[in-house]
Order: structure tokens, then sequence, then C-alpha cells
């Protein structure tokens, strides 16, 4: 290798080194600093479940709740989650599915970058576990952004050996039962995930040779099992979650297809712009061909997910050169019709970008908090909040009998 070369690489070391020492600062920084948001007056009573905070304090005062915390003036200072999920437990109030009830997977998947798809996979695993279900992220993207998102350092916190990898590609070092060691904590006590890593990226390769193999051996039962592999490692340990959340490559292949397949809902964030607004036809394009190559070989046998579009980053003061964010969003209402979500997310650049930086959603965080003004991180709380209730409502109380009932009582099935 000549010495120009060898020095260039040095230099691509020496960045490697540095980005990698700023990230774990950044964790650090933000694991050492951000408070546990802290639930009190009708945040808490809607959370814990109860009619009124007299229900919560007395039995604080009767000893059968812990009491609560209280700061140098011995006022309350509000109830963490660990504290709410202990209320749920003793009030039996946990929004939790029944035991027989079928945990729900959703993906979270579009075959574009920058359409909030890692953000919002994070924000509704944030928001489903702060209102008290369990919830598994699994991060099938190599960049690996929702594993960052959630405070773990991508390819130190994790590695091949410790994500979906070895399971999607059937490694026998690894077998399906110890899935479970490769789950992690996060910065939430009813939130775990699967992390991501670089290594992800070879999965896709892997999988297309399996394909070719299975094709030269006329092996219709091996090529269909190649296209369930996240389906089947899956399969047993989303029996601990209530709500498991994917989070795919934005990239047509094998590995995609998968996800999909392995998911009761898809969701396709669609941003309300010209250029983003286009790939989506390509994203439903695409799809639309496998899916025919699938029930072709397969038909029934390899069932379709339902799916579902989600407007995202709308902003209808904002316009472009050739048409607005309100002319795109009635655009995908019209095409899209029932299977297009009512509510939309719209744009909170400030909000989303500087808890980014925290490793937390909007639902992590207090007041004021984390360079956060109060009015926006009010505004996003609900928008947010509408997106994650009617993904709840729509795709997957139907699926529990348990909250079906429930919606039944309020007209909405």
């Amino acid at each position: 290798m000549s010495t120009q070369n060898q020095k260039k690489i040095e230099k691509l070391d020496s960045w490697i080194d540095a980005c990698g020492e700023f990230l774990e600062d950044m964790q650090t920084f933000s694991n050492e600093n951000v408070e546990a948001r802290r639930y009190k007056g009708n945040e808490l009573v809607e959370a814990a479940g109860v009619s009124s905070l007299t229900t919560i304090y007395t039995a604080e005062k009767e000893g059968r709740l812990p009491p609560a915390d209280l700061n140098d003036n011995n006022r309350r200072v509000g109830a963490t989650l660990d504290q709410v999920l202990e209320m749920q437990d003793y009030f039996k109030t946990s929004p939790s599915r029944l035991e027989d009830e079928e945990p729900q997977i959703i993906s979270f998947i579009n075959f574009k970058g920058g359409c909030y798809k890692s953000t919002t996979a994070q924000y509704a695993g944030a928001y489903y576990a702060n209102k008290g279900m369990r919830v598994l992220l699994v991060d099938l993207d190599p960049q690996a952004s929702l594993t960052m998102s959630v405070g773990l350092f991508a390819d130190v916190d994790s590695s091949y050996e410790v994500s979906l990898a070895p399971y999607i590609m059937e490694d026998e070092e690894m077998p399906p039962e110890t899935i479970r060691n490769v789950v992690r904590p996060t910065y939430l006590p009813n939130m775990d995930i699967i992390p991501s890593s670089l290594d992800l990226a070879g999965v896709e390769f892997g999988l297309s040779n399996e394909i070719v193999e299975a094709r030269i051996a006329d092996d219709p039962e091996m090529m269909g099992s190649i296209f369930f592999r996240v389906r089947d490692a899956l399969s047993d340990v989303k029996w601990d979650y209530d709500i498991v959340i994917l989070d795919g490559t934005p990239s047509l292949g094998l590995l995609p297809l998968n996800i999909i397949l392995a998911s009761d809902t898809v969701v396709c964030p669609v941003p309300t712009e010209a250029t983003d607004f286009a790939s989506t036809r390509s994203f439903c394009k695409l799809y639309k061909q496998q899916a025919e190559i699938l029930n072709d070989a397969f038909g029934d046998e390899v069932p379709l997910p339902d799916m579902t579009v989600l407007p995202t980053r709308y902003s209808p003061s904002e316009t472009n050169a050739t048409v607005s964010s309100k002319e795109i969003l009635e655009a995908i209402r019209d095409i899209f019709e029932v299977d297009c979500l009512s509510t939309v997310i719209r744009k909170h650049e400030s909000v989303v970008s500087n808890l980014s930086f925290f490793r937390r959603s909007v639902f992590d965080v207090n007041p004021g908090d984390c360079n956060v003004s109060r009015d926006a991180r009010k505004k996003a709380i609900a928008n947010f909040s509408a997106v994650f209730e009617e993904i709840l409502e729509k795709m997957i109380y139907p699926k529990w009998e348990s909250k079906r009932l429930l919606l039944e009582d309020k007209g909405i099935v």
C-alpha cells in the first residue's frame, strides 16, 4: 500500500475514533443530565387509571402504595413511570393485553430515508411504554438510528451477536431459544430493544444466496421459509410484550420484505413533500411486484399484512416551488382513503432535534427540560399522542377482545 493511501486510511481511523468518543460523551451526558419524567395532577390520574388524586393519596396514606417522593420543602414532586406502573398493578388498571390475546407487531417502513420512520418508531415505543404497555423495539436498519435514539451506542453496545442477525440467518451457535439474550433494556422500565449493528447489512446478501440455493434445489418450502425469518425469530419473545415495533432499512430487499411479512400492521410514513410523495409511489410499486411473486408462489399461505399510510412532516404554511404541503396532504388522503390515518404528524423540528441529542422522546421529559419550550412540548405531545391513539384504536385494539369491547362502548367499532 502506498504511503499516501496509508495516511488517508489512518486519517479515517482517527475520525472514527473521534466520532465514537463524541457519541459516547453524548450518551453519558444524557444519562446523567436528563431527569425522569414526573407525572402530576391530572396526568397522574390518567396514567394511573383512577378517578381522582384522592384515590392515590388514600392508598399511600394507608400503606397500600409506597409513600410519594417529596422535595426539600416536603412537597410532592410527582410519580415516575416505575411508580405509575406500580399503581396500575395495584389498581388493576394496566392497559396491557390479556394473557391469551396476541401481541401486536407494528413496523414503520418506507423505502426512502428522511420520512420520520425511525423517529416515529421511537416515539410510538415511548408513548405506549409511558401509557403502561410492555414494548419491544427491534432495530433492523444497519444504520442503527433507533438503537442510538434510546441511548445505546451502535457497534459498541451492539454487534452481530447482539442483534437479530444470527437468528435471521439461523446461526447454529445461536439457536432460537436464546433470543432473549440479545434483548437490551432502555431508559424506560417497560421498553426493551433488540439493537442493530452494521453487520445487519450482510444479512441481505446472505438471504439472497439462500434464495438462489432454494431455486437450484427447486425447494418451495425452503424458499417460503426465507421470507419469514424475522417473524419466526420473534415468535416466542413477542409474548413477553404487548407491542413489538420494527424499524427497517429504507430500501427494498429480502430483509424489508421479512419485516413486512412479520408485521400485523405496516405503517408507511409519507412526508407531505413532493419528492417524498413521489418516492411513496415507488414504494407501492416495488412492494406490489414482490407481493405478486409471493402470492403466485404461495397464495394465502403467505398472508400480507394490513397496511396504512401516515402523513408526516406536515407544515401547511410552508410551500415549495411546485406544490404546498396542504395540497400534498389532500392528495394522500384522496388516494389512500380509509387506509390513510386521519391524524398527521406535523413538523416539530426543534423538539425532535433537541431531544435527539438527549436520546429521549417528547414523552420522556418534564416541561422545560432539554432546551424544549413548554409550549412546543405541549403541542408535540398532543400531536404524537393523537397519532398513536388512532393506531391503537384502528389497528391494535380491534384484535384484542378486551379492548374491542371498550371500542364498541365508545361507538368506534
